[in-house]
């Protein structure tokens, strides 16, 4: 229960620094690009099913967060699971919407990510940094990677400091350097990121 509310408060920092607003808090639409539609409902707890357009392929797709097409405004949902059925089908299921009513709700509209989220997945690192000594450029030192935690499309490095497990994406945008024969990795996290795991709220604080 702890990680997950950390992980979502902190995916939460991740979409503000990828996708900034304009004015009126909206998203750029420009920004953006049109992956599908939500076809139907599935089931009676909300999941949807995201037919995608001609060119997308499931297994390009970063799926941390979806855009929907609503009142001609994009709305952003955080997707807090998928399934891929196929290369043309995914079953997603969206924070907030968990009933087939709600759900319902959204059959037909237009489905977009974030430009970085296809073109990211381009430039990847190798993820072959376990021992890796961390240096953020705000916190210095934060410790030796001792794990990558697999996420489809969004694996994770995991490092303890302050006696706080921190998480955060093995992402280009983020990584300044590194040096094999030092064993070093020089990043640049997003403001507040490491923060909010550090504030990490008990237990009881969460209910």
């Amino acid at each position: 229960m702890r990680r997950f509310f950390t992980q979502h408060i902190a995916a939460e920092i991740l979409f503000l620094y990828f996708y900034p607003t304009n004015i009126n808090g909206m998203i750029q639409k420009e920004d953006t690009t049109q992956i599908g539609f939500i076809q139907k409902t599935h089931g009676v707890k909300g999941e949807l099913t995201l037919l995608l357009i001609e060119g997308i392929n499931s297994e390009e797709l970063d799926m941390d967060f979806l855009f929907l097409d609503i009142d001609k405004g994009l709305v952003p949902f955080y997707v807090e699971s998928y399934r891929v059925k196929g290369t043309k089908s995914i079953l997603v299921k969206l924070e907030g919407v968990d009933s087939e009513s709600r759900a319902g709700d959204l059959c037909g509209t237009a489905v977009y990510v974030g430009k970085q989220q296809l073109e990211a997945l381009d430039e990847m690192p190798d993820v072959g940094y376990v021992g890796y000594r961390v240096y953020d450029k705000k916190k210095g030192c934060i410790g030796s990677i001792r794990a990558v935690v697999e996420i489809v499309n969004n694996p994770l490095f995991a490092l303890d400091f302050e006696n706080k497990e921190i998480l955060f994406p093995i992402h280009p945008d983020f990584i300044i350097a590194s040096d094999d024969t030092e064993k070093t990795l020089h990043v640049d996290l997003p403001e507040g990121l490491i923060d909010i795991y550090l504030e990490e709220p008990d237990d009881e604080e969460l209910g």
